[in-house]
């Protein structure tokens, strides 16, 4: 609003205000037609043969107008083309300071099962690389915040790293936005089990008008792990029903098998339930950056002015608007 007032103050006529607009929609009917020819070649696998005259015919009436505009330049149409130049400018830089972000956070990810072992008593201990230090377990449930949804998420390397010690059960919980208005709830949610002992990953995927994290945020997490383990323990063969043979003998290894690992699965969900029961924590990175020693001086300033927008920028974790009482930061630094 305080822009709006603020041009139409400046320009303080029509004319010069209609010079602006004028190459702003020109510039934008240009581009909408060369980005959907890119996406007719690229997306819908239109030959480049077809795609090129159409392209061409409304190309140069877009041109045409396009060229006619830009002669309003000095007489006002600069501010359009000066705006469009800062705003790419630092839509650009954001690009960049992120993807060093992500480079630098990739250095930290590994599998989880070169992150923690287990030891032949059940005893946890952090991998050869983190000096075999041994991991203790506290009651209840710990939910990660996992941004990348794959390998380790750092929160949780952090987190163990720190305190040596680890919830009985883990979930690394990793929200994946759709370009869609909503997905369907049975095919929203994707559990898998990792190689940490009561261990999973859950991945939400979710459409931009799906309300994803709700007071009841932790039930449904639970409910869902819940509704892997049963159905991991339903697809098991039940006793007499090995390999398609009508009868098992007594002592059958595979019969044994089937029924030990139903009363893993019954175990690994009341060890779910308890550490539901007993308490829920939210864990999420509280990441600080700096940049590195004998940095170039042209990328230390890009990245200096990434950092500032950065530390002035919205978290997102700000808009999950988590029960503050269950929930922890963990704070780490990196160097990009």
């Amino acid at each position: 609003m305080i822009g709006t007032i603020l041009i139409a103050s400046i320009y303080n006529n029509t004319t010069s205000l209609g010079n602006a607009y004028g190459v702003c929609v020109m510039f934008v009917t240009f581009f909408d037609t060369c980005m959907v020819s890119l996406a007719a070649m690229f997306v819908w696998r239109i030959s480049p043969y077809i795609v090129l005259l159409p392209w061409l015919t409304v190309a140069c009436l877009d041109g045409t107008y396009l060229s006619s505009a830009l002669t309003k330049v000095p007489d006002g149409a600069w501010f359009t083309i000066a705006l469009a130049a800062i705003l790419a400018m630092l839509f650009l830089l954001w690009r960049y300071g992120k993807e060093q972000q992500w480079f630098a956070e990739a250095e930290d990810r590994v599998p989880t099962a070169h992150f923690i072992v287990s030891g032949s008593d059940g005893q946890m201990f952090l991998s050869k690389r983190y000096d075999d230090l041994p991991v203790s377990i506290t009651p209840g449930l710990g939910i990660f915040f996992d941004k990348a949804g794959e390998t380790t998420p750092i929160v949780f390397s952090q987190f163990v790293l720190k305190l040596t010690s680890l919830p009985e059960v883990v979930v690394f919980f990793h929200l994946r936005p759709l370009e869609q208005p909503s997905i369907a709830p049975e095919n929203r949610f994707t559990v898998s089990r990792l190689a940490i002992p009561n261990c999973y990953r859950l991945i939400v995927r979710y459409g931009y008008n799906d309300e994803i994290i709700t007071p009841d945020l932790a039930s449904v997490i639970v409910h869902q792990v819940r509704e892997y383990l049963t159905s991991s323990s339903a697809s098991m063969p039940l006793d007499g029903e090995d390999e398609g043979k009508d009868s098992v003998t007594p002592g059958n290894s595979t019969t044994e098998g089937s029924r030990d690992a139903r009363a893993f699965l019954g175990s690994e969900i009341t060890i779910l339930e308890a550490a539901y029961s007993h308490k829920v924590l939210y864990i999420v990175g509280k990441e600080q950056m700096k940049i590195k020693p004998n940095t170039a001086r042209i990328r230390r300033a890009l990245l200096l002015a990434f950092l500032w927008i950065r530390d002035n920028t919205r978290n997102k974790m700000a808009n999950l608007r988590l029960p503050i009482d269950k929930l922890i930061e963990v704070g780490f630094l990196k160097e990009i």
